[in-house]
């Protein structure tokens, strides 16, 4: 077993949170999107799938990412992934008047694949050399990045004001470019079998004889039960988010509030989204996070029925407030439930593998599903009935992942030289 006593792993936390940070730009998508569409006059359907198609393009970045970590390292994977989200703004700064179909290489392929690269890269880089506080510092990795839009919108939109939209292009991809290389370069991913200096006791002997076991390969994975639970599991509960948070706002003002007050209700969110990672990945480090997928499908299950009955402004707010821990904090257990269940070393490929099934159901086929709910009675309780039953199954499939068997590393290694 290694301690790498040589690096500082709060140094790389810290680099890693900084890269996190920038790539949930993603989540201001708008902010760029709208501008540059008035500036140059396109219609609504010209860059209507902007947005979903660089969603789309997340999966791949967070399979590719997490295969050149296992590959070439913490530090290359995260460089590519800085240069390629930049990138995706600095070259929609040139995409022509006449070529508003340009932005969907630019904005939504680059930037879908560095979002990609760089969430998988940094928080599996990072929370690899945490083994002893996973969920805290999973936790501080999900906040940095679901609240980075918080901060970086009304930043960008103020910029736009004062420098036009392709200016500010310019200058957002150069800065990401610029701080993300320099923040990349001091990181790596920690060493097969890491255990952090210090760190001992009968209470976490489990936790450390887990570290002394293989890694399993994303090829390897496929081949487990566990790997199907993850799947079904990341593919049917964020249906809860994708179908009841974009009607928050619709739903609100139908009920006779005002926008103002729907906005408010979004502010709510992202509080409680940030504020939830960094509580239930703490949690995570105290009861395991099973137990935290369970609370957080209790949340959010919750948050749709308080939503399906709500008639006043603190019935919507607390339903925001229930859906912002609930989904924002099972982003929270992802890294902790892949590195105990199939090992760290290639954690970030298998993160990707498992985004399958969050690409094929969520993005899909529930979506599918709900509009045709919607469109067939007339409103959205069926719809959010739908939700309500992926949570469980969500719940049942995180709550029951098995363990496949692994060799000790011992065993690995005595093998490897039998050859």
């Amino acid at each position: 077993m290694s301690n790498a006593k040589t690096v500082n792993r709060t140094g790389v936390l810290i680099r890693a949170l900084i890269i996190l940070f920038m790539g949930g730009v993603v989540n201001s998508a708008a902010v760029f999107v709208s501008p540059l569409a008035a500036h140059y006059g396109w219609t609504v359907e010209s860059i209507a799938g902007v947005a979903t198609f660089m969603a789309l393009m997340q999966t791949p970045g967070h399979i590719l990412s997490g295969w050149m970590m296992g590959k070439f390292g913490g530090k290359t994977t995260l460089m590519v992934g800085c240069v390629l989200l930049g990138l995706a703004f600095f070259l929609s700064s040139f995409v022509p008047a006449g070529s508003p179909w340009m932005l969907y290489v630019t904005f939504s392929v680059l930037q879908g694949l560095g979002v990609g690269f760089t969430y998988t890269g940094g928080t599996y880089c990072a929370t690899g050399w945490y083994p002893d506080k996973r969920g805290l510092a999973s936790g501080l990795c999900m906040a940095f990045n679901g609240g980075a839009a918080t901060f970086l919108a009304p930043l960008i939109a103020r910029l736009i004001v004062v420098m036009g939209i392709k200016v500010t292009l310019l200058v957002v991809g150069v800065a990401i470019i610029v701080i993300g290389l320099t923040a990349a370069v001091g990181l790596k991913a920690a060493p097969v079998g890491y255990i952090p200096e210090g760190w001992s006791g009968e209470e976490n002997a489990a936790k450390m004889e887990a570290t002394q076991l293989e890694s399993l390969k994303p090829n390897q994975v496929f081949k487990t039960r566990a790997y199907w639970h993850f799947f079904l599991a990341m593919g049917f509960f964020p249906t809860m988010y994708i179908i009841c948070y974009p009607r928050f706002s619709v739903l609100i003002q139908d009920a006779g509030f005002s926008l103002s007050a729907a906005t408010i209700g979004v502010s709510i969110y992202s509080i409680a989204n940030v504020g939830g990672r960094l509580l239930m990945g703490a949690l995570i480090d105290k009861i395991g996070y099973r137990k935290v997928y369970l609370i957080c499908g209790i949340s959010s299950v919750a948050s749709s029925v308080c939503l399906m009955f709500a008639n006043s402004l603190p019935m919507f707010y607390i339903a925001y407030i229930l859906l912002g821990i609930g989904f924002g904090a099972t982003n929270c257990c992802h890294p902790v439930a892949m590195q105990e269940t199939f090992g760290s070393q290639y954690a970030g490929g298998v993160f990707g593998v498992c985004m399958l099934g969050y690409m094929l159901i969520c993005t899909f086929l529930s979506p599918r599903i709900s509009s045709a709910l919607v469109a067939s009675t007339g409103d959205y309780t069926a719809s959010m009935i739908y939700a309500i039953v992926g949570c469980i199954i969500a719940v049942a499939m995180y709550t029951t992942i098995p363990l496949p068997k692994r060799r000790t590393l011992a065993e690995v290694e005595a093998e490897e030289n039998a050859k």
